[in-house]
């Protein structure tokens, strides 16, 4: 892959190896997925919905994390593995209450911003 890219070994981030551990278990990705490729973008919105809600449900947390960089590195470094462990990622993921109108809003709303962004 880095040969065909036309980049040395200094164009891969160093920092993926290192973070490796801290993707969601291959069987939580395989989920999402199929549940994107049979409902569509909707899941997304809703993975990242639920990502966030379960990441900032404690007040402590929220707090800790005043900012945007330090929201990020919450995420990608101190985030409980077993937030997205298969079966209770999927379960709350399916438990989360938002309206189909409200997820219509917020893929609009993106696509809207991508336009914007890309031309």
């Amino acid at each position: 892959v880095v040969s065909t890219q036309s980049t040395g070994s200094s164009g891969i981030n160093a920092e993926y190896g290192v973070r490796l551990h801290t993707y969601p278990p291959w069987a939580t990705v395989l989920r999402v997925w199929d549940m994107f490729l049979c409902e569509g973008v909707k899941v997304l919105i809703k993975v990242g919905v639920t990502l966030l809600l379960l990441a900032f449900s404690d007040p402590a947390i929220r707090d800790a994390c005043d900012s945007f960089d330090k929201a990020i590195k919450y995420l990608k470094y101190r985030l409980p593995k077993e937030l997205l462990e298969e079966d209770f990622f999927v379960t709350e993921l399916l438990n989360l209450q938002i309206s189909e109108r409200t997820l219509k809003e917020a893929h609009l709303s993106q696509l809207a911003k991508l336009k914007d962004i890309c031309g």
